[in-house]
């Protein structure tokens, strides 16, 4: 695809007018609708690799939805239209366990999650902090031994294995303390969800 270059058009005191002039006033007004407007792409396949320091941007069918994507010089693709949701869940000072330790948080739109960290500021000894996630009041672990934890002695902890991935708009997603470090607890955790 060629670059297409709009040139400012200056006129001085008897300046005629020619075609040329013309052309570049229809192609500046065209480029000032697109900045009112915005910028319209067509949905194609991915373009080739561009040159060292360029980037670019292209739109492409994602089941059933144009997507925008964009390919960097070292030919990575990948999509650029929606960022990757990430919940965050925050228990300040020592921690004990319990259930709905945090305020829930809504989900916004059709989500996966796809990863789960957690991070303490003093680390739990002794045993293992184990933190639970559920989603309308359900653990998103059936299979318990997936549970995010962070080791005894360590201050992180993260995990990719679930049970449940999907969300939906407006489901509610809260947060249990299972088990704490049984000699120090642990304290100050972040925990938190990403989605795709």
């Amino acid at each position: 695809m060629a670059e297409i270059t709009y040139t400012s058009v200056v006129w001085t005191a008897g300046d005629i007018l020619t075609e040329a002039k013309l052309d570049n006033m229809v192609a500046n007004d065209r480029a000032i609708d697109a900045m009112y407007q915005g910028i319209e792409l067509a949905e194609r396949a991915s373009p080739s690799t561009p040159d060292p320091n360029k980037v670019h941007l292209y739109a492409k069918d994602k089941a059933g939805v144009p997507t925008i994507y964009a390919i960097n010089d070292a030919g990575t693709d990948y999509e650029i239209s929606e960022g990757r949701p990430t919940f965050i869940f925050t228990v300040t000072g020592a921690l004990v366990t319990g259930t709905d330790v945090t305020p829930t948080i809504p989900s916004h739109r059709v989500l996966t999650i796809i990863r789960a960290y957690a991070v303490v500021k003093t680390a739990p000894t002794g045993a293992s902090l184990i933190i639970d996630i559920n989603k309308n009041g359900g653990t998103i672990w059936a299979t318990q031994g997936d549970r995010l934890a962070i080791t005894a002695t360590n201050t992180t902890g993260n995990e990719i294995s679930f049970d449940t991935t999907a969300l939906a708009a407006d489901d509610l997603l809260t947060m249990d303390i299972d088990q704490v470090g049984s000699t120090i607890g642990g304290a100050d955790l972040t925990v938190t969800l990403r989605c795709k």
